[in-house]
């Protein structure tokens, strides 16, 4: 990689995009687990779709004590597209997705940073990532892993989309985020990022935390989720095996809506960690 060192400060920055909708009390929590790890030069860019809730006088006044958040409330149409207005914004050399209702670990900054020492030649950082309850309690840890085709079309996304560092070059020159996608933005940017080939670095370290709750996306818009994810899935299947065991998944993932506060209890989890084991 050549440039000045200059350039070389501006490709090393953070830009963390936020699409903001009524986000509620979690909102300062996500602004607060970047903002605290963030460098001078770095920034959080957040889409404000006129939020009800109060979360445009909390942007604001996180904003005057501040400037690395820059935000703009206005409607939009929706997640994706207004994380396609914070990415037309980003002026850091990498992109962190983080939902706002989500967090950045402690001690995430540090260690991506150290991967883009590294491996200056990177184009995506992956991370673990965990999953947390309402209240902050974590529910479970998932280790980080290289993005494929066939394990996101036979099981899902491969990574949680907050524990994903992505070159912003890489991300515009990939065309950003699918506009007609409400749900399952993030599946369809996973492969269509490995259909780019891109050069991936996997660390040990956790960078996103999930949150789950019932006001949450995933718990109030389950059909979207299962009917958008079964056409992405099919649409990237490259064999007749694949497109039979995304449809497979389809079905358990149709059946998981039934069980989702279940997913959040010390019994469900051990049974998925055993059955990722056996999978191995």
């Amino acid at each position: 990689m050549t440039g000045t060192a200059g350039d070389m400060r501006d490709l090393a920055t953070i830009s963390v995009i936020m699409a903001c909708r009524n986000p509620g009390a979690y909102l300062e929590a996500a602004l607060d687990s970047a903002l605290r790890q963030l460098g001078p030069g770095d920034e959080v860019v957040v889409q404000d779709a006129a939020s009800t809730d109060g979360s445009t006088a909390i942007l604001d006044r996180v904003a005057r004590r501040d400037a690395r958040l820059r935000f703009l409330s206005e409607p939009d149409d929706g997640q994706s597209d207004a994380l396609n207005r914070c990415l037309r914004r980003a002026r850091g050399g990498w992109c962190i997705w983080l939902n706002a209702d989500d967090v950045l670990v402690t001690g995430a900054v540090d260690a991506v940073r150290g991967a883009m020492n590294r491996a200056v030649d990177a184009d995506l950082i992956v991370g673990g990532n965990r999953i947390i309850r309402a209240d902050g309690s974590l529910v479970d840890h998932y280790p980080g892993r290289r993005l494929s085709v066939e394990h996101g079309v036979t099981q899902g996304c491969c990574a949680f989309s907050g524990s994903i560092v992505m070159r912003t070059a890489f991300l515009r020159g990939v065309g950003g985020f699918d506009d007609a996608l409400h749900t399952v933005m993030d599946l369809e940017l996973q492969l269509r990022m490995v259909a780019a080939d891109p050069v991936q670095v996997v660390i040990p370290e956790e960078i996103g935390a999930l949150r789950f709750h019932e006001a949450s996306k995933s718990a109030n818009r389950w059909a979207t989720f299962v009917l958008e994810s079964h056409r992405v899935r099919l649409g990237y299947a490259r064999t007749t095996g694949e497109r039979l065991r995304a449809g497979v998944r389809t079905a358990t993932h149709a059946g998981e809506r039934v069980v989702f506060r279940v997913r959040l209890t010390p019994g469900y989890r051990l049974a998925r960690r055993r059955l990722r084991e056996w999978r191995r």
